[in-house]
């Protein structure tokens, strides 16, 4: 199954009848990649949850803040998005939602620009 049709079978899609459902300004694809992450001159290392073209959910150790401006490498290994190389995308952005589950840190970071490496 490929990735657009794993993100369109991820619960967080689907909604009851009667329900309005959430609008999304692009799909995400539930996938778990290795995230180099600098905030406020401190580094961390990530696994993201879910990313879309605009941003990304990810999990760490420590809970960032709203507003923390952010900048982060995500690793593709070989194979996870076809290619048989490996690949790397950096980003800056800032967080714009952040909690705390099951003693997991969660971040959600809008990204206002990318390239690939």
């Amino acid at each position: 199954m490929d990735l657009a049709t794993q993100a369109l079978k991820f619960p967080e899609n689907e909604f009851s009848p009667g329900d309005k459902p959430r609008l999304r300004a692009s799909v995400r694809f539930p996938i778990a990649l290795p995230l180099h992450l600098v905030a406020e001159t401190k580094q961390y290392d990530a696994v993201t949850d879910n990313i879309s073209a605009s941003g990304i959910l990810f999990h760490l150790d420590e809970l960032l803040p709203p507003g923390t401006e952010v900048e982060f490498l995500i690793e593709i290994p070989e194979g996870t998005i076809g290619a048989q190389q490996t690949a790397a995308v950096h980003c800056t952005g800032r967080i714009v939602r952040s909690y705390l589950e099951s003693s997991k840190a969660f971040a959600a970071a809008v990204i206002d620009e990318y390239s690939f490496q």
